[in-house]
């Protein structure tokens, strides 16, 4: 096809991101859509066909959850105290943002103090159960955030948590002011974690 010889290879969209990352243990589809993520550069749509579908592919599509690419980009390889200034910037309105577990350790943040990104984290991980709790009670959840709102109006947010689910091990995105989610940052993060071995605990040190 000619799309597929001007633009040889496949890419996650942030919306893909989000679908691919929302459970922790994940399907079929869910785990050819993490694929494009698993490895240190980009994949080859016809390596990618190797093991997976046709149809499937023109589903992803459908739902723009794939993109295809005119190149090889290579995975992010940096630490994550210069990696996450970069990212903040594309996600967050007011350039504030951490990354939490769902356990309630806040792993990283830039902009908030160290008391903030801690309760945030704590925060993050009461919203992250709660999502859990009703997966398992029947409740269908395709993708899972949640922002809070100081005006009525619910115009802004204030704060948002995006909860994914990589390798086994739950992340909570928190965004302060409007999230700007809907771009490459978001699946830049997701790449960087899950190809570089990025793991973290509650004594690893946090990015100020």
């Amino acid at each position: 096809m000619p799309n597929e010889r001007q633009n040889p290879y496949l890419a996650l969209t942030p919306s893909g991101v989000m679908h691919a990352f929302a459970d922790a243990s994940p399907n079929e589809k869910q785990q050819a859509l993490q694929a494009l993520v698993s490895q240190s550069h980009s994949i080859p749509t016809e390596e990618w066909l190797d093991k997976y579908s046709h149809e499937w592919l023109d589903e992803f599509n459908e739902k723009g959850w794939v993109q295809r690419l005119s190149q090889d980009l290579p995975a992010p390889n940096m630490p994550l105290d210069k990696f996450l200034p970069y990212v903040v910037a594309s996600l967050s309105g007011t350039r504030k943002a951490a990354i939490g577990s769902n356990e309630g350790f806040c792993l990283a943040r830039i902009g908030y103090t160290t008391d903030e990104a801690d309760r945030l984290a704590v925060a993050g991980a009461d919203f992250f159960d709660f999502f859990v709790r009703q997966r398992e009670r029947g409740l269908a959840i395709a993708e899972q955030a949640v922002s809070l709102f100081d005006d009525v109006a619910l115009l802004m947010p204030t704060t948002s948590f995006m909860f994914l689910w990589i390798d086994g091990t739950g992340y909570v995105l928190i965004l302060d002011g409007e999230p700007l989610t809907n771009n490459r940052a978001l699946v830049e993060l997701v790449w960087a974690i899950k190809t570089s071995g990025l793991r973290f605990s509650k004594g690893d040190d946090k990015v100020n």
